[in-house]
């Protein structure tokens, strides 16, 4: 039980992460908005198939933190330190190799690339913040 309650909660800081950033890129960047408003490249809000894009977090978060019920004795350090670590480990092996597969395969942009990029490790560590601190 307290797996599932630290995988919805690290999901949720994922998400309202996410969500953040994403608002602040649409801010800083206007170009980026009219980019996603394109409805040959992406999905609009309205179509259900976009319900997948709240979940993935929970299903990322899910896989933390069965992994890290694993390996968390390999980590050293404050919480910070450890969350750290681990959404470097994250960032290497799955949000780089998923945004070159990403620009490499889609008519998407650079800056839209890149953003993604910054996102996913902050994503991953905010997530990684919570279930570490609630692991202990």
């Amino acid at each position: 039980m307290k797996k599932m309650v630290v995988t919805i909660l690290s999901a949720f800081a994922m998400l309202a992460t996410g969500m953040a950033i994403g608002y602040l890129f649409d801010f800083l960047i206007p170009s980026l908005k009219t980019e996603y408003a394109n409805t040959a490249l992406y999905r609009s809000m309205d179509d259900p198939m976009m319900y997948l894009f709240f979940f993935q977090p929970f299903v990322v978060c899910g896989t933390l933190v069965w992994g890290w019920t694993r390996i968390k004795d390999q980590f050293t350090g404050s919480t910070g330190s450890k969350a750290l670590q681990v959404a470097l480990i994250m960032f290497f092996l799955t949000v780089i190799p998923g945004m070159l597969m990403t620009f490499s395969s889609f008519k998407v942009s650079v800056v839209a690339t890149v953003t993604w990029t910054v996102m996913g490790f902050f994503q991953v560590l905010a997530a990684s913040l919570v279930f570490i601190k609630m692991s202990k």
